[in-house]
Formats: structure tokens, sequence, C-alpha cells
């Protein structure tokens, strides 16, 4: 791709150089989301960015580095500020925070289709899914383990398993973002006001992870 290649693009395609970047991989989010990845079309991107589809290569080399990027930029960013949770606090409101920050992440409109392409569809492409896993999945779970495992150590939750608590926390998330979303056929979930949902979801959470209060013994006569 040469710089001829550029300059010859119609007017309505041409953008500040520093500005191109940005605009595909906005674009590319909504089409990823939209369409999945492999369906995604360079074409509709390019389209949606307002650029040729000729200068998303000189960006981003392949479809499948266009993905990575879109995760490095726009995914890992906000995932971690939502980690970032003070340490000072207790257990319990950090891992309200957690929860606040992460469904305020997922009720993003595109939200929807990116849990549908990370649980269906990215395990087609496993140098993808390993990529997104290192950088996405793994980083959330590690401050959410450490979030429990300071409840756990404060006696503000039971004993359990961290890591199968976890795995619990992020399937109530994750169920609730498809329940809620536009594509959804449960029309009271999607009716649902999103804070009373994730009030349901904080609430019934904290509650799973309350410490058992001790039985009290039985006196025999």
């Amino acid at each position: 791709m040469t710089n001829e290649t550029v300059a010859s693009e119609p007017a309505k395609f041409r953008r500040l150089p520093e500005e191109r970047p940005g605009q595909i991989l906005d674009a590319a989010v909504t089409v990823f989301t939209d369409r999945g990845i492999a369906a995604a079309k360079l074409e509709e991107i390019a389209a949606l960015a307002g650029v040729s589809k000729g200068t998303i290569y000189l960006y981003f080399p392949s479809k499948e580095e266009l993905f990575r990027e879109v995760v490095r930029q726009k995914v890992v960013p906000f995932l971690a500020r939502a980690d970032a949770v003070d340490a000072a606090e207790s257990a319990t409101a950090a891992l309200r925070a957690f929860l606040e920050h992460h469904w305020r992440y997922m009720d993003r409109e595109d939200a929807e289709g990116w849990v549908r392409l990370a649980l269906l569809e990215l395990h087609k492409f496993p140098d993808l899914a390993q990529f997104y896993r290192t950088e996405v999945i793994d980083r959330s779970n590690a401050v959410l383990v450490a979030i429990i495992e300071r409840g756990i150590a404060a006696g503000e939750f039971r004993a359990t398993d961290p890591a199968a608590a976890v795995m619990m926390i992020k399937g109530i998330l994750l169920s609730h973002v498809l329940w809620c979303g536009s594509h959804s056929s449960n029309h009271a979930m999607r009716a649902k006001p999103r804070a009373r949902t994730l009030h349901d979801i904080s609430d019934f959470v904290l509650h799973a992870l309350r410490p058992v209060a001790p039985v009290a013994a039985t006196v025999l006569e």
C-alpha cells in the first residue's frame, strides 16, 4: 500500500491520519458485535469508518490483528478502570464496586453482541481466544479472586473456593447481559430497569458469600 493509494481516496473517505485508526476501531466494534468475527467484512468496516478498505491495511495487517487492537484499545482500558478497586475499602464495598463497574460496561448497546461473540464464536479462532483470555478474562478474574480472598480472610465472606465463586459471579453477569439485551426474548428482563437488575445481582452475590451463622447447639434434656 503506497501514499498514492491514500491520496487517490475519494474526498468523502479522506480523514486526518491521526483520526483514522480510532474511526476504524469504532467501526470494527460495531461490525464485530453485529456480525461476529467470521462474518465481519473489512469492506463493511471501511464503509462505516468512512475510509477505503486499503486504508485499513495501512494500520492493521489483517482482520485478526484488527480484532486484537479492538480488544487492546476498546475493552482492556475500560476493564482496567473497572478493576481498579480501592484496596482500603472493605471487601464487600470492593465487590459492590466491581459489580457496578462491570455491569456499567456490559450494559452498553454493543455488549450483547460482544458477549455472544466471546461465548459462542471466539473458540473457533484458538489464537484469538487465547489472546482474549490473557488480555481480558485472566486479568479480570485475578482482581475478583483477590477481592474474594480478602473478604474470606477478613471474615466478611464465608470460606469458599475463590475461583469457583468467580465463575459463578461472571456467569450471572454474562447471562444477564443476554437476558436484558435488545435481542432477548425475555420481555420482562428487557423491560426491567437496569439499576434494579444491578441491585438484584449485587444482593444475590453478597448474600451467597455471606458468612454462615453458627448453628446453636441443641441441648438434650
